[in-house]
Protein backbone atom coordinates (compact mmCIF):
# COMPACT_ATOMS: atom_id res chain seq x y z
CA UNK A 1 0.00 0.00 0.00
CA UNK A 2 2.66 2.22 0.95
CA UNK A 3 4.74 1.53 -2.54
CA UNK A 4 1.02 2.49 -4.55
CA UNK A 5 0.83 5.83 -2.33
CA UNK A 6 4.55 6.80 -3.42
CA UNK A 7 3.78 5.85 -6.98
CA UNK A 8 1.07 7.78 -6.84
CA UNK A 9 2.41 10.78 -5.01
CA UNK A 10 5.65 10.51 -8.19
CA UNK A 11 3.05 10.15 -10.72
CA UNK A 12 1.36 13.56 -9.57
CA UNK A 13 4.21 15.46 -8.71
CA UNK A 14 5.44 14.27 -12.21
CA UNK A 15 2.41 15.67 -13.79
CA UNK A 16 2.18 19.19 -12.24
CA UNK A 17 5.65 19.51 -12.97
CA UNK A 18 4.80 18.66 -16.39
CA UNK A 19 2.41 21.19 -16.35
CA UNK A 20 4.43 24.22 -15.40
CA UNK A 21 6.76 23.39 -17.99
CA UNK A 22 4.03 23.04 -20.61
CA UNK A 23 2.39 27.13 -18.88
CA UNK A 24 5.99 28.44 -19.42
CA UNK A 25 6.10 27.14 -23.14
CA UNK A 26 2.87 28.07 -23.74
CA UNK A 27 3.58 31.89 -22.64
CA UNK A 28 7.16 31.84 -24.71
CA UNK A 29 5.11 31.44 -27.73
CA UNK A 30 2.43 33.05 -27.28
CA UNK A 31 5.04 36.01 -26.43
CA UNK A 32 6.80 35.15 -30.32
CA UNK A 33 3.27 35.06 -32.17
CA UNK A 34 2.93 31.17 -32.22
CA UNK A 35 0.65 28.66 -31.98
CA UNK A 36 0.62 26.07 -29.16
CA UNK A 37 -0.94 22.91 -28.71
CA UNK A 38 -0.51 20.43 -25.76
CA UNK A 39 -0.40 17.00 -26.97
CA UNK A 40 -1.01 14.62 -24.60
CA UNK A 41 -0.40 14.97 -20.10
CA UNK A 42 3.06 13.47 -20.64
CA UNK A 43 4.50 16.60 -21.51
CA UNK A 44 3.80 16.42 -25.39
CA UNK A 45 3.45 19.75 -27.32
CA UNK A 46 3.47 21.56 -30.94
CA UNK A 47 4.59 25.20 -31.39
CA UNK A 48 3.53 26.04 -34.86
CA UNK A 49 4.35 29.12 -36.98
CA UNK A 50 5.22 30.15 -40.74
CA UNK A 51 8.43 31.16 -42.05
CA UNK A 52 8.22 33.03 -45.81
CA UNK A 53 4.84 32.77 -45.66
CA UNK A 54 4.98 28.80 -45.48
CA UNK A 55 3.90 26.82 -42.23
CA UNK A 56 6.06 24.58 -40.28
CA UNK A 57 5.40 22.66 -36.78
CA UNK A 58 7.51 21.96 -34.20
CA UNK A 59 6.62 18.79 -31.82
CA UNK A 60 7.83 17.07 -28.57
CA UNK A 61 6.80 13.63 -28.54
CA UNK A 62 8.28 9.92 -28.23
CA UNK A 63 11.66 9.48 -30.03
CA UNK A 64 10.81 8.14 -33.74
CA UNK A 65 14.36 6.64 -34.16
CA UNK A 66 15.97 4.39 -32.31
CA UNK A 67 19.10 6.26 -31.75
CA UNK A 68 17.27 8.33 -29.88
CA UNK A 69 16.35 7.97 -26.51
CA UNK A 70 12.86 9.46 -24.70
CA UNK A 71 11.22 12.57 -26.14
CA UNK A 72 12.37 14.21 -29.31
CA UNK A 73 11.92 17.19 -30.90
CA UNK A 74 10.97 16.98 -34.45
CA UNK A 75 9.83 19.48 -36.79
CA UNK A 76 8.77 19.88 -40.54
CA UNK A 77 8.68 22.91 -43.07
CA UNK A 78 6.85 22.56 -46.12
CA UNK A 79 8.60 25.44 -48.35
CA UNK A 80 8.22 24.48 -52.12
CA UNK A 81 11.67 23.88 -52.29
CA UNK A 82 12.96 22.09 -55.18
CA UNK A 83 12.97 18.20 -54.69
CA UNK A 84 16.98 17.47 -55.68
CA UNK A 85 17.84 19.67 -52.84
CA UNK A 86 19.50 17.18 -50.56
CA UNK A 87 21.42 18.14 -47.74
CA UNK A 88 22.32 16.71 -44.17
CA UNK A 89 23.64 18.09 -40.74
CA UNK A 90 24.56 15.45 -38.54
CA UNK A 91 26.31 15.28 -35.02
CA UNK A 92 30.07 13.79 -35.45
CA UNK A 93 29.25 11.16 -32.70
CA UNK A 94 25.54 10.30 -34.11
CA UNK A 95 27.26 9.75 -37.51
CA UNK A 96 29.67 7.89 -35.77
CA UNK A 97 27.67 5.32 -34.39
CA UNK A 98 25.54 4.81 -37.79
CA UNK A 99 28.31 4.30 -39.58
CA UNK A 100 29.58 1.43 -37.04
CA UNK A 101 26.16 0.11 -36.45
CA UNK A 102 25.70 -0.60 -40.11
CA UNK A 103 29.22 -1.82 -40.48
CA UNK A 104 28.56 -4.25 -37.83
CA UNK A 105 25.25 -5.34 -39.53
CA UNK A 106 26.74 -5.89 -42.72
CA UNK A 107 29.28 -7.62 -41.27
CA UNK A 108 27.40 -9.92 -39.44
CA UNK A 109 23.59 -9.78 -40.34
CA UNK A 110 22.12 -11.14 -43.19
CA UNK A 111 21.60 -8.48 -46.18
CA UNK A 112 17.87 -8.30 -46.65
CA UNK A 113 17.60 -7.45 -42.43
CA UNK A 114 20.18 -4.97 -42.57
CA UNK A 115 18.73 -3.28 -45.16
CA UNK A 116 15.34 -3.40 -43.62
CA UNK A 117 16.71 -1.86 -40.48
CA UNK A 118 18.55 0.37 -41.70
CA UNK A 119 17.05 3.97 -40.74
CA UNK A 120 17.00 6.37 -43.40
CA UNK A 121 19.82 8.78 -42.44
CA UNK A 122 22.04 5.96 -42.85
CA UNK A 123 21.60 5.42 -46.53
CA UNK A 124 21.77 9.12 -46.69
CA UNK A 125 25.69 8.62 -45.30
CA UNK A 126 26.22 5.98 -48.10
CA UNK A 127 24.45 7.83 -50.65
CA UNK A 128 25.80 11.58 -50.42
CA UNK A 129 29.51 12.51 -50.04
CA UNK A 130 30.42 14.05 -47.22
CA UNK A 131 31.28 18.08 -47.88
CA UNK A 132 33.46 20.46 -46.33
CA UNK A 133 35.39 23.54 -46.16
CA UNK A 134 38.21 25.49 -45.09
CA UNK A 135 36.78 28.74 -44.35
CA UNK A 136 34.42 26.96 -41.36
CA UNK A 137 35.90 26.95 -38.10
CA UNK A 138 37.53 23.89 -37.21
CA UNK A 139 35.37 22.91 -34.09
CA UNK A 140 32.29 23.10 -36.11
CA UNK A 141 33.32 20.32 -37.96
CA UNK A 142 34.63 18.29 -34.45
CA UNK A 143 30.71 18.78 -33.80
CA UNK A 144 29.39 18.60 -37.14
CA UNK A 145 29.15 16.46 -40.18
CA UNK A 146 27.44 17.39 -43.31
CA UNK A 147 26.63 15.67 -46.52
CA UNK A 148 24.96 16.69 -50.00
CA UNK A 149 24.64 16.22 -53.25
CA UNK A 150 25.91 19.99 -54.08
CA UNK A 151 28.80 21.43 -52.48
CA UNK A 152 28.19 24.57 -53.39
CA UNK A 153 24.59 24.46 -52.49
CA UNK A 154 25.07 22.90 -48.97
CA UNK A 155 27.69 25.87 -48.09
CA UNK A 156 25.54 28.72 -49.22
CA UNK A 157 22.89 26.50 -46.85
CA UNK A 158 24.90 26.43 -43.65
CA UNK A 159 27.42 29.29 -43.80
CA UNK A 160 26.56 32.27 -42.02
CA UNK A 161 24.04 33.08 -39.14
CA UNK A 162 22.72 29.07 -39.31
CA UNK A 163 26.72 28.20 -38.48
CA UNK A 164 26.52 30.53 -36.35
CA UNK A 165 23.16 29.07 -34.41
CA UNK A 166 24.41 25.71 -34.05
CA UNK A 167 27.72 26.85 -32.19
CA UNK A 168 25.55 28.82 -29.57
CA UNK A 169 23.73 26.11 -27.99
CA UNK A 170 23.08 27.37 -24.03
CA UNK A 171 24.23 23.75 -22.94
CA UNK A 172 27.35 22.65 -24.50
CA UNK A 173 25.96 18.90 -24.01
CA UNK A 174 23.67 19.49 -27.07
CA UNK A 175 26.37 20.47 -29.35
CA UNK A 176 28.76 18.02 -28.68
CA UNK A 177 26.93 14.94 -27.67
CA UNK A 178 23.16 15.03 -28.40
CA UNK A 179 22.18 13.24 -31.41
CA UNK A 180 20.60 16.10 -33.60
CA UNK A 181 19.95 16.35 -37.59
CA UNK A 182 18.98 19.37 -39.91
CA UNK A 183 17.52 18.47 -43.73
CA UNK A 184 16.40 19.80 -46.67
CA UNK A 185 14.64 16.90 -48.82
CA UNK A 186 11.60 16.80 -51.04
CA UNK A 187 11.07 20.12 -50.62
CA UNK A 188 11.21 20.82 -46.96
CA UNK A 189 13.59 21.22 -44.14
CA UNK A 190 13.33 19.04 -41.05
CA UNK A 191 15.13 18.66 -37.27
CA UNK A 192 15.56 15.68 -35.39
CA UNK A 193 16.88 16.44 -31.87
CA UNK A 194 16.51 14.36 -28.68
CA UNK A 195 14.99 16.81 -26.21
CA UNK A 196 14.19 14.74 -22.32
CA UNK A 197 14.33 17.61 -20.10
CA UNK A 198 11.98 19.96 -21.90
CA UNK A 199 14.02 22.58 -20.83
CA UNK A 200 13.14 26.30 -21.99
CA UNK A 201 16.96 27.90 -23.50
CA UNK A 202 17.06 25.06 -25.51
CA UNK A 203 13.42 24.68 -27.16
CA UNK A 204 14.25 28.45 -27.87
CA UNK A 205 17.38 27.65 -29.36
CA UNK A 206 15.93 24.86 -31.35
CA UNK A 207 12.97 27.01 -33.09
CA UNK A 208 15.85 29.41 -34.00
CA UNK A 209 18.18 26.99 -35.72
CA UNK A 210 14.94 25.55 -37.56
CA UNK A 211 13.83 28.42 -38.31
CA UNK A 212 16.80 29.91 -39.59
CA UNK A 213 17.46 26.86 -41.58
CA UNK A 214 14.41 27.23 -43.05
CA UNK A 215 14.96 30.76 -44.33
CA UNK A 216 18.72 29.85 -45.45
CA UNK A 217 16.88 27.05 -47.50
CA UNK A 218 14.26 29.32 -49.48
CA UNK A 219 17.37 31.57 -50.27
CA UNK A 220 19.46 28.63 -52.10
CA UNK A 221 20.52 29.52 -55.32
CA UNK A 222 18.39 26.66 -57.03
CA UNK A 223 20.23 26.78 -60.58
Amino acid sequence: MLKRIKNWVGRATSLGRSNADLDAFNGWADSQGLAFDRLDDAGGFAVIGAVGGRPWRLERSPAGRDFIVGAELRARAELGLPEHLAIMLINRPLKESLEKRFYEQATHGVQTRVDADLPEEVRWLALYDQVGWNTAPLEFWDHYALVADNRVQAQQWLDGPLMDLLQAWPTKAVQQATPFILQVQRGRVYLRMEYPQSDMPTLRHAVAVFTQACVSAQLLDNG
